[in-house]
Parts: C-alpha cells; sequence; structure tokens
C-alpha cells in the first residue's frame, strides 16, 4: 500500500538526485550560478516542470478527468513541485538577490507551498466536515435553524411584548457566515438589542455569540419568577436557545472548513500566473540583457 502510494514519487525522486549529482559533481572552481552551461540546463528543466505543473491545472479543469486518473496526476504534479523547488535551487546556485530572479524563485516557492497546502486541505477537511455535520447536510442544518426560529416565534406569542420583541430581535440578528475572512475564523457575529424593562439603562446592542446573551437574559426572567406557564415556556425558550446555538457553531465550523478547502485556490492561481509572467520576464532578461 505504501509503495503503491509513493509510485508517482520515483520519477521526480531521480530527477533531483541526478540533477544534484550534477551540480555536486561541476568543478569548484567556478562558482554556481545560473549563467554556467549547467545553470542554464537545470533552468531549462526548471522551465519546462512548471510548464508540465500548469499544464495540470488546465487538464484538471478543462477535461475534467476521472477520479483515479485525477488521484493519479495529482500525486505527480506534488512530487514535479517538490522537485521543481529543488532543480530551480541548484539553477541559482542559492544566489538570490534584489532582482527578478529571485522573485521568480519565490514566486515558485509560494506556488509549490500554496498547492501542498490544497493537497492537505482536500485530504484532512472532508473527514473533518463529515464529523461536524454528523451524518447531516448544511441544507439540513439550515432547516433545523429555521425550525427553531419557528417554535422560538410561537412560544413567545403569549408572553408580554418586551420578551417577545426579544425573541424577534434575537432571531433578526443571527449571523452564519459573513464574508470570507468571518468565515475562515469561525466567526460568530449574531448580535442582540437589550432595552428596558430587560435591561438596565439606555438600550444597547450587544453581542450574542453562541446565542450567550439571549440565554442569559431568559435565565434572568426564568429566575425572577411569574407565572408557572411563563415558566414553563421560558425553560422551553432556553432549551430552544441551546439547540439553536449547537446548530449555529456547526454551521460556523461547517463553513469555516469548506472555506479553508477553497481559499487555497485563491492564492495558487494568482500564484502561478504570476510566476508564468515572472518566469517569461527571467528568460528575456536572461536571453537579452546578459
Amino acid at each position: 500500500m505504501t509503495v503503491g502510494r509513493f509510485r508517482y514519487a520515483l520519477v521526480p525522486i531521480l530527477l533531483a538526485v541526478g540533477c544534484a549529482a550534477a551540480y555536486l559533481l561541476q568543478p569548484r572552481s567556478h562558482r554556481p550560478n545560473g549563467g554556467t552551461w549547467l545553470g542554464m540546463t537545470l533552468g531549462s528543466i526548471a522551465a519546462v516542470l512548471i510548464l508540465i505543473l500548469m499544464g495540470y491545472g488546465i487538464r484538471r479543469r478543462v477535461f475534467r478527468a476521472r477520479a483515479g486518473n485525477a488521484t493519479r496526476w495529482l500525486s505527480i504534479h506534488v512530487y514535479l513541485g517538490l522537485c521543481t523547488v529543488i532543480v530551480a535551487s541548484l539553477h541559482c546556485g542559492f544566489q538570490f538577490g534584489r532582482n527578478i530572479h529571485t522573485v521568480t524563485y519565490a514566486l515558485m516557492c509560494l506556488v509549490v507551498a500554496s498547492g501542498c497546502w490544497g493537497v492537505y486541505a482536500y485530504m484532512r477537511y472532508p473527514s473533518l466536515l463529515a464529523r461536524v455535520r454528523a451524518n447531516s447536510s448544511r441544507d439540513q442544518l439550515l432547516r433545523q435553524l429555521a425550525d427553531f426560529d419557528r417554535q422560538a416565534v410561537s412560544l413567545a406569542t403569549p408572553l408580554n411584548a418586551a420578551l417577545r420583541d426579544l425573541v424577534i430581535d434575537a432571531i433578526r440578528r443571527t449571523r452564519v457566515g459573513g464574508g470570507l475572512w468571518t468565515q475562515l475564523r469561525a466567526r460568530d457575529e449574531s448580535a442582540l438589542m437589550l432595552a428596558p424593562p430587560l435591561h438596565p439603562g439606555p438600550a444597547s446592542l450587544v453581542r450574542n455569540e453562541g446565542q450567550r446573551t439571549f440565554i442569559d437574559v431568559l435565565a434572568r426572567q426564568h429566575a425572577v419568577g411569574g407565572s408557572p406557564e411563563t415558566r414553563e415556556t421560558l425553560e422551553r425558550l432556553l432549551k430552544l436557545a441551546g439547540n439553536k446555538a449547537v446548530v449555529q457553531r456547526k454551521l460556523q465550523r461547517d463553513l469555516q472548513l469548506q472555506g479553508l478547502m477553497q481559499f487555497w485556490l485563491y492564492l495558487h492561481l494568482p500564484l502561478s500566473f504570476g510566476l508564468l509572467i515572472a518566469l517569461a520576464v527571467h528568460i528575456f532578461s536572461v536571453f537579452f540583457y546578459r
């Protein structure tokens, strides 16, 4: 099983070892750099590898290979990417400066690193998503949330106006998701408007992360007392609020994991095209401004 998993690494490993051997065997009298015949050869190999890696992305999206083929090509893609870093490092002789050559090298390293992160994300996060959802889809979790809200509105009908408004406001200001940064942090930006007589002082908008503020207010009202019917209603509202907080947290985590699985593409693709442009400038500068 282990051999099968790493069989696609054989060719990249042999290529990297061969390039490293050629680099180490060159005469020490000449400082290694990209301008020597070996440096030019290694640079050409690295450029071809970059074009092959870019071709994988085009193949993957245009031709939509079957799952088995996609897995095979992804393995080759990852190993060739790591091999490219080694070959490019040997090409430049580990010499860096403030120039387009170093910019190209840095972009290549960022592309490979973001690609490795993407592979990790697609290997790790789907199982976490399944665990978070607990055999429920995102649509089912959203329907549960909506059902809790409908039950809360129905329960609040016989309560006084202040409590009814509180329940409705908590529902209206519940937030799931949000902007990209909010999703990636799984931050709950729900809020709640507190006003007299349920809150001393002037009306104020406060955070209601995890329905905590809403639950605290209901718990205080339950402790104050009232008729048995009111207390029973508040108990049921408290239970609903707790269940809603659990489902809401699942949805926030679901969106976070989904965002992490996709976010790398927002880095990987622009960096890849930036690398192509930098590579073209790099090659042009080498041949026309030597």
